[in-house]
């Protein structure tokens, strides 16, 4: 459990216990069987809950595998908006992913499993890449609101937050290729302190 999770109350915790267990159920399911041979029912019988509790979580099964964590934007915007006023806006962004993705080595398998989920499902594909669009405009808009620039017309809250996604991409395409021999928060935070060096060589 982490330290967040610790901080929560139990119903809280149930919620978002039953929450994983559903998406990594429905995950699981279509990668064994491929998502068009996956049901909500099928799902929600695997888990023990009903069909109703499972549209509480996600409107449809398609979210439960491509956006299985609930209001994470809203947590990386906090966690820019509060890093201290030392850091550049390139070096929040960092910490606040770093947060992020720190279950990325925990929970490799999952992620494996998204991913070749993905590539043998198109329409799931472009379903990840709208979400993870969204995701990338609530970074502009937060880094934005730290600068105190506007996120439509200013370019630097642009430019940093999407050097940083590409930074995140870099090193995960570098973690997986290299069979996981390094740490990925190693690789990580290379790829930032190249990033903030520059890319001059």
């Amino acid at each position: 459990m982490t330290a967040a999770d610790q901080s929560l109350g139990l119903r809280e915790r149930k919620k978002r216990a039953t929450r994983k267990a559903l998406a990594d159920t429905a995950l699981r399911m279509a990668a064994e069987r491929g998502i068009d041979d996956v049901t909500v029912e099928a799902v929600t019988d695997a888990v023990g809950v009903s069909v109703r509790t499972f549209f509480n979580y996600f409107p449809c099964l398609e979210d439960a595998i491509t956006r299985p964590i609930q209001d994470d934007a809203e947590r990386v915007r906090r966690a820019v908006l509060n890093a201290p006023p030392a850091l550049t806006a390139l070096q929040a962004l960092r910490e606040a992913i770093a947060q992020k993705l720190a279950q990325i080595e925990e929970d490799h398998e999952r992620w494996e499993l998204q991913m070749a989920v993905l590539r043998t499902s198109p329409a799931l594909l472009s379903r990840f890449l709208a979400a993870q669009g969204a995701d990338e405009r609530a970074l502009v808009a937060a880094v934005a609101e730290r600068l105190g620039q506007d996120p439509e017309t200013d370019l630097r809250p642009r430019l940093v937050a999407h050097a940083a996604i590409a930074a995140v991409r870099a090193s995960v395409e570098v973690w997986v290729a290299s069979g996981r021999t390094r740490t990925f928060q190693s690789i990580f935070h290379e790829a930032f302190t190249v990033l903030a060096a520059g890319l001059n060589d």
